[in-house]
């Protein structure tokens, strides 16, 4: 009996203490030194920094950032975060063509032809 009256002795304390915060606790902070922080996520309100295509006035706030073919083989791009067909028409922003490497939109008249990028920016001919 004694036997197990020293082993509770010891055990109880041992499993308090485990449970027990020890006071401080150590907090992470990201040191992101020039790198993307993983936590804050890749889509989302915060990330947003193009502007809406409605208020798109020079083709340096346009943005093509993909196309793709749809299921009855027409071309749709996303520009700004936004998904945009031929003829779609956004303020002073028209669609006019879209193929597999380039769109092709009428800003206030002028046209202008949006190439997706190779490697970095969007690419403009105009």
């Amino acid at each position: 009996m004694d036997k197990k009256i020293f082993q509770a002795a010891i055990l109880i304390p041992a499993l308090i203490l485990t449970y027990i915060p020890l006071g401080t606790c150590e907090v992470f902070k990201y040191e992101a030194k020039g790198r993307r922080d993983p936590f804050v996520p890749l889509v989302g309100k915060e990330i947003s920094s193009v502007a809406s295509l409605m208020t798109i006035s020079s083709i340096e706030d346009l943005k093509l950032e993909g196309i793709a073919t749809g299921a009855k083989g027409k071309n749709v791009a996303i520009m700004n975060g936004e998904m945009v067909k031929e003829r779609d028409r956004f303020g002073e922003l028209v669609i006019k063509k879209i193929t597999k490497k380039s769109v092709t939109v009428s800003i206030t008249g002028a046209e202008y032809i949006v190439e997706l990028p190779e490697e970095g920016g969007t690419q403009i001919e105009r």
